[in-house]
């Protein structure tokens, strides 16, 4: 006989979850057109299976426990029918959760029919025993006193239960590492809950506790796991970033191949100035749709401001390239608005997992990655073009922890004067300390560094380095004419960039003639306003300026002479060349002539050989730097190498 019953506030906490679940109306519960087998390995479809099992179990238990306290002749039939009902639902929750957690952690993904033919025969065989029971009353039974009593078997259907319950917790383990951390510790609490619930139920079979452990257990799937991994965006309706990452790290997790087809809106901000927020918003519904519609509402993702993707799992290559030419193809044509027609404009791309990425990390990354639109009109971006993209924001990132950690140093490559034969200046230039840029190229990491914004930060440690070494009392006794700085054009557009290092040179103490401001033909030509003044303002000052590089941009001879210029960098390429061309020999003499001639000094770059040291001297290059003298050297190894050059000046 049943001593406590709490089947109804199963029924109750369930019933609960069902119409909170449908009620919310979440993209995840809806049935639409995905095949029985994909419906089987959609984690909320066998959530909601598993409410509608619980619910069905329990009402058969409220009212099988309700006619055997009324039990008669009469009822004997129902009390068959409802008990079998029980055992039929109640059976099938076994592999139903085994099968959830699989779906939770991606372990369902690329079996074999064979795999799922063996994972449902016991379920297949317990649910036989269920059907025949009215013959054989191997599960239970009715006495004549129409008693109902547990059959010879029930210890096999709780054998064939604990053999799913074993699986599912040798699936979490194995594949622990595709669930995030909070998800699995919900996991591995829920089934410790379910598993209690059946031990006191299988040894007390009067305490029917099994039921309400495992509503519960539902509860706690809906809180943790079905809440957080099923949410939708709330204006294209569609699955969210969350929903997509869970679902990548599934795929990824348990080494199965995808492709994703991400889809970029590149100039919906040129409408945005044109229409109201509800417009907008129905246009991007307008883009979700057809993009559902090409797809399914399981497969497509708003995982960003104006982005889209489409995950596709299998080995689907073709057909995800297919998908972004039809993509592509359809973003030829306009699209209504109201009643503005506008043509949206696209960048669409193709990943391919594991090929072009094989950790959560990278496709987080991937995912994180912007860049900029290099033409008007819908295009497809190359893999290669978003991994550059994905690299700069590394080396960005790099930059920016580099900066916060103080890993900024300064290295110091001498300048050497034919007429003097000694070293008379220097060129500061910018190195990290820092494993994640250590084998990359300043030329590389500078522009980044310009783009977003760090370069304000870079320029002013450098200038207070460059003021710091002025300031040494073993440097001034060298006698240095002055250091070199390489200014950005974008630190001109700054408005306090003049104001700051003012602050800094007079903090130290340095005289305005110490420091010459490098800078390359793209500030020495520009025409913002913000840079000519400036650059303007530097020089009323009292700051001398060196153009960099002269003879690799865009600038001419107008230019060169409407700018007043301490030195003139050539650019060590320029040399390079003229030891292999006539043509190029003969430009290099002609530039230096001319450029003395304004009285400019030149600064010939990339001295590393007698030959080029002395071809320099005779064309008139009266400033030298390369490695012929020392390469770059940090603080200590710079003043060394001038104090060591000094003592052989005077011993000579």
């Amino acid at each position: 006989m049943i001593s406590i019953n709490f089947a109804p506030a199963a029924l109750v906490l369930t019933v609960f979850c069902l119409l909170y679940s449908m009620t919310a109306k979440r993209k995840q519960y809806s049935l639409s057109s995905e095949s029985v087998t994909n419906k089987l390995l959609n984690q909320h479809i066998v959530f909601l299976m598993l409410l509608i099992s619980v619910i069905f179990s329990a009402v058969s238990s409220v009212v099988g426990t309700f006619l055997q306290q009324i039990a008669s002749e009469k009822t004997v039939f129902l009390q068959y029918l409802f008990h079998a009902i029980y055992y039929f639902f109640h059976d099938a929750l076994s592999i139903l959760f085994s099968l959830y957690i699989m779906n939770v952690n991606g372990a369902s993904v690329g079996r074999s029919r064979r795999f799922y033919v063996l994972f449902a025969l016991p379920f297949i065989i317990s649910e036989i025993f269920v059907l025949t029971n009215g013959f054989t009353g191997f599960l239970f039974y009715i006495d004549n006193e129409f008693v109902y009593h547990r059959g010879p078997l029930i210890p096999a259907l709780y054998i064939l239960g604990l053999i799913y319950l074993i699986s599912a917790f040798v699936f979490f383990f194995r594949y622990k590492k595709a669930t995030p951390m909070v998800e699995s510790n919900a996991i591995a609490t829920l089934m410790l809950l379910s598993a209690a619930g059946v031990i006191v139920q299988g040894l007390w079979s009067d305490l029917v506790v099994e039921l309400f452990a495992e509503s519960l257990c539902l509860l706690g799937m809906l809180m943790m796991l079905e809440e957080r991994s099923g949410y939708t965006d709330p204006v294209t309706g569609t699955l969210n970033r969350v929903a997509l990452i869970d679902a990548s790290r599934r795929l990824i997790e348990t080494n199965q191949r995808c492709s994703i087809v991400l889809v970029k809106l590149t100039n919906m901000d040129l409408f945005s100035k044109l229409f109201n927020g509800r417009e907008m918003d129905s246009l991007l519904m307008q883009v979700s749709s057809w993009l559902t519609w090409i797809s399914s509402e399981e497969r497509l993702y708003y995982y960003r401001s104006e982005s889209f993707a489409i995950l596709m799992p299998g080995d689907v290559v073709k057909e995800a390239n297919a998908v972004a030419e039809k993509i592509l193809k359809r973003f030829s044509k306009d699209w209504k608005s109201d009643e503005a027609y506008l043509r949206l404009e696209v960048d669409v791309s193709v990943v391919g997992i594991p090929n072009d990425i094989s950790t959560m990390d990278d496709l987080m990354e991937l995912l994180a990655s912007g860049y900029k639109k290099k033409a008007a009109g819908s295009r497809l971006v190359s893999f290669d073009e978003m991994s550059e993209n994905r690299n700069n924001r590394r080396i960005e990132q790099a930059l920016r922890d580099a900066v916060d950690s103080c890993k900024l140093r300064v290295w110091y490559q001498p300048i050497w004067s034919v007429e003097e034969q000694r070293t008379v200046a220097a060129e500061a230039l910018l190195r990290i300390d820092s494993d994640a840029l250590r084998n990359i190229s300043p030329e590389v990491y500078i522009p980044i560094a310009e783009q977003c914004g760090i370069i304000r930060e870079i320029g002013l440690f450098v200038f207070e380095e460059v003021c710091r070494l002025l300031k040494n009392k073993r440097v001034k006794a060298i006698g240095l004419s002055y250091i070199e700085l390489n200014i950005s054009v974008y630190q001109f557009m700054y408005d306090d960039v003049v104001k700051r290092f003012e602050e800094i040179r007079n903090r130290y103490g340095i005289p305005v003639e110490l420091l010459n401001l490098e800078v390359t033909e793209t500030a020495s030509t520009s025409e913002t306003p913000a840079v000519e003044q400036s650059i303007k303002e530097l020089r009323r000052l009292g700051y001398t300026f060196s153009l960099d590089d002269f003879g690799t941009g865009y600038s001419n001879l107008k230019q060169l002479i409407s700018n007043s210029y301490k030195n003139v960098k050539i650019d060590k390429s320029i040399l390079w060349e003229a030891e292999h061309s006539e043509a190029t020999s003969c430009l290099l003499d002609g530039l230096i002539r001319v450029i003395r001639s304004l009285d400019y000094n030149v600064v010939q770059e990339g001295v590393e050989t007698p030959a080029q040291l002395e071809r320099t001297s005779k064309s008139g290059g009266n400033l030298i730097q390369g490695y012929y003298f020392s390469r770059p050297q940090p603080e200590d190894g710079f003043i060394d190498y001038l104090e060591t050059e000094a003592a052989k000046t005077v011993a000579v």
